[in-house]
């Protein structure tokens, strides 16, 4: 493996300059390489763990990180693509851990957009989509607005939609892209399917704050999601904000004053450093750790799960310890908050029933 494509799973840049000319230069990956010298037994050089890297059988080393990351079960979103990726039974079959799917809703969208005979078709037919999901094992819903329309969410003017929806009609039957995006379809599609999750008790992750180097960072904190939390035709939705950083404090907020809102920091952990476990103390500051999820956000290399793990833990262990120097929570009460953020709250909140996630 080429040292830009291990670079490349600590960054957001895709530009070939960033990744060899300065991902070197940033704490969170001299911080990986450090972590991963030491689990496999190298010097701490990024030559000597690509070197170690390579010499290890590619299943064995794969498992050996997972293991090592303290992973009980895998959510997989499935909609998610880098190259050819495994399906669900390939994944299961090379990594013997529980695994669990989350469906993309954009990319299940994808999939009824030729036969729709008008956008209301087309809606419908998504959400029977999300029912058929769901009965088949799916344990939770993930939009990527945030990256496709930004989270000012809006009414949709239905001669918007109707134009928006022809031109991407036109697009799918010529063979052109089936990318769906832009406020009336994206809109349209997140309001329908936050419905239809809160009827069927699954919990809807949308990306927030950085996570994609397309996005528009400015209009994707969860502030402007409020309308699906107090709107009634939402009742009951469990909604999960990812990732969240810079915008980890409006996100705890919503988690504090509304009942069905949780979040996680996920790749603003292992990707910001230091300021990452900042982010943790000023997120447990005002969301109840009831609410708060671990998640790795890790795709492609299995580095950035073990890396995402142990940073996550630590930034855990520094926020509930300054709890209980100060005297607000005590040794045990600390470590039981941390089992609720690195499993507890997450098999509640998904269905998972008894047992480890993380």
């Amino acid at each position: 493996m080429a040292a830009r494509q291990l670079r490349a799973v600590f960054t957001e840049a895709v530009d070939p300059e960033i990744l060899d000319e300065h991902v070197p230069a940033l704490a969170a990956y001299r911080d990986a390489i450090r972590r991963l010298a030491h689990e496999l037994e190298c010097e701490p050089t990024e030559e000597a763990v690509l070197e170690a890297r390579g010499k290890a059988d590619p299943a064995a080393y794969v498992n050996r990180l997972l293991q090592r990351s303290g992973t009980g079960m895998l959510l997989l979103d499935s909609g998610y693509t880098s190259g050819a990726p495994f399906s669900l039974e390939e994944h299961s079959r090379a990594i013997p851990l529980p695994q669990r799917e989350v469906v993309r809703l954009e990319t299940l969208a994808e999939r009824f957009i030729a036969a729709a005979a008008s956008p209301a078709d087309w809606l419908a037919a998504v959400r029977s989509g999300l029912r058929e999901a769901v009965r088949g094992g799916v344990v939770g819903v993930k939009t990527i607005a945030a990256y496709r329309a930004g989270l000012t969410l809006r009414p949709v003017d239905a001669g918007d939609l109707d134009a928006a929806f022809g031109e991407l009609q036109q697009r799918a039957r010529s063979g052109g892209s089936l990318r769906i995006s832009g406020e009336p379809l994206i809109y349209s599609l997140l309001t329908e399917g936050a419905e239809e999750c809160a009827q069927l008790g699954v919990p809807l992750q949308v990306h927030s704050g950085f996570g994609d180097n397309d996005e528009d960072l400015a209009k994707s904190s969860p502030l402007g999601l409020r309308p699906l939390l107090v709107d009634s035709r939402y009742q009951g939705l469990k909604l999960v904000f990812l990732h969240c950083y810079p915008f980890h404090r409006e996100a705890a907020y919503l988690c504090a004053v509304y009942r069905d809102v949780y979040m996680d920091l996920s790749l603003g952990i292992p990707l910001a450093a230091l300021d990452g476990k900042r982010a943790m103390r000023e997120t447990l500051g005002l969301c109840p750790w009831t609410k708060v999820l671990y998640a790795s956000d890790a795709s492609r290399l299995p580095e950035i799960y073990f890396v995402a793990a142990a940073v996550h833990r630590e930034a855990l262990a520094g926020a509930f310890g300054e709890f209980v120097e100060r005297g607000i929570l005590s040794h045990d009460d600390a470590v039981a908050a941390g089992v609720q953020v690195l499993s507890s709250n997450a098999r509640r909140v998904y269905n998972l029933g008894a047992g480890r996630v993380g």
